[in-house]
Protein backbone atom coordinates (compact mmCIF):
# COMPACT_ATOMS: atom_id res chain seq x y z
CA UNK A 1 0.00 0.00 0.00
CA UNK A 2 1.17 3.63 -1.21
CA UNK A 3 1.63 6.16 1.53
CA UNK A 4 -0.21 9.53 0.37
CA UNK A 5 1.17 12.85 1.71
CA UNK A 6 -0.98 15.61 1.99
CA UNK A 7 1.29 19.14 1.11
CA UNK A 8 1.72 20.91 4.31
CA UNK A 9 1.10 18.64 6.64
CA UNK A 10 3.77 16.58 8.77
CA UNK A 11 3.71 12.76 8.86
CA UNK A 12 4.95 11.76 12.60
CA UNK A 13 7.58 9.30 11.81
CA UNK A 14 11.04 8.04 13.69
CA UNK A 15 12.97 10.92 12.48
CA UNK A 16 10.09 13.96 13.21
CA UNK A 17 9.50 12.53 16.09
CA UNK A 18 12.89 12.64 17.80
CA UNK A 19 13.38 16.17 15.97
CA UNK A 20 10.05 17.40 18.41
CA UNK A 21 11.17 15.78 21.09
CA UNK A 22 14.54 17.55 20.98
CA UNK A 23 13.03 21.07 20.29
CA UNK A 24 10.32 20.68 23.22
CA UNK A 25 12.44 18.79 25.87
CA UNK A 26 12.24 21.20 28.32
CA UNK A 27 8.15 21.47 27.73
CA UNK A 28 8.08 17.55 28.26
CA UNK A 29 10.66 17.14 30.88
CA UNK A 30 8.31 19.99 32.95
CA UNK A 31 5.34 18.62 32.19
CA UNK A 32 6.77 15.12 33.57
CA UNK A 33 7.89 16.91 36.36
CA UNK A 34 4.37 18.82 37.33
CA UNK A 35 2.35 15.71 36.92
CA UNK A 36 4.78 14.03 39.23
CA UNK A 37 4.86 17.26 42.10
CA UNK A 38 0.66 16.97 41.69
CA UNK A 39 0.77 13.10 42.13
CA UNK A 40 2.98 13.22 45.05
CA UNK A 41 1.05 16.26 46.59
CA UNK A 42 -2.10 14.38 46.47
CA UNK A 43 -0.68 11.51 48.00
CA UNK A 44 1.28 12.72 50.98
CA UNK A 45 -0.41 15.97 51.17
CA UNK A 46 1.76 19.59 50.76
CA UNK A 47 3.67 19.54 54.03
CA UNK A 48 4.95 16.13 53.47
CA UNK A 49 5.77 16.92 49.96
CA UNK A 50 7.32 19.76 50.69
CA UNK A 51 9.81 17.92 53.13
CA UNK A 52 10.20 15.30 50.52
CA UNK A 53 11.20 17.66 48.00
CA UNK A 54 13.42 18.85 50.72
CA UNK A 55 15.55 15.98 51.06
CA UNK A 56 15.60 15.06 47.21
CA UNK A 57 16.97 18.64 46.87
CA UNK A 58 19.79 18.56 49.73
CA UNK A 59 20.58 14.94 48.30
CA UNK A 60 20.94 16.22 44.90
CA UNK A 61 23.33 19.27 46.26
CA UNK A 62 25.40 16.47 48.47
CA UNK A 63 25.77 14.56 45.33
CA UNK A 64 26.56 17.55 43.03
CA UNK A 65 29.15 18.52 45.86
CA UNK A 66 30.68 15.26 45.84
CA UNK A 67 31.29 14.89 42.14
CA UNK A 68 33.51 18.08 42.17
CA UNK A 69 35.37 17.12 44.99
CA UNK A 70 36.01 13.36 45.17
CA UNK A 71 35.03 11.91 41.85
CA UNK A 72 36.66 14.29 39.54
CA UNK A 73 40.08 13.05 40.86
CA UNK A 74 42.17 10.74 39.02
CA UNK A 75 42.64 7.33 40.31
CA UNK A 76 45.60 5.32 39.96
Amino acid sequence: MKKKFVEGVNTLDEQNLLRFINENLGKILGGFLGLLVAIIIMLFGFWRSLFIFFCVSAGIYLGVWADRLYFRRERF
